[in-house]
């Protein structure tokens, strides 16, 4: 970076750089940090995330059947509610 006219991140001046310092207002230049990406997200997070939504949709539908009265609704509601629960024993048990 020695002797490269650049642009100072500091005072914004195209400056030629001397000892990897600007010339105008004295700041060391360093080298453009290297962007590292963010780690992928867990699978079990995007399944367990899944499994949450799911139990409160049908949590909400439970309680909307109440609220209307309808009883094929709430049976209906309970059953997948059951159906969940089942579901997230079998995929989280231990072996």
């Amino acid at each position: 970076m020695e002797r490269t006219p650049t642009r100072c991140g500091y005072c914004g001046l195209q400056t030629v750089t001397r000892a990897g310092r600007c010339s105008s207002c004295g700041h060391e230049k360093h080298a453009p940090k290297v962007m590292e990406p963010e780690p992928p997200r867990s699978v079990w997070r995007q399944a367990l995330g899944g499994q949450i939504a799911a139990a409160a949709l049908t949590l909400l539908t439970i309680v909307a059947a109440i609220l209307i009265g309808s009883q094929a609704l709430l049976f209906l509601a309970i059953l997948v509610l059951c159906a969940l629960a089942v579901l997230f024993v079998v995929a989280n048990g231990t072996s």
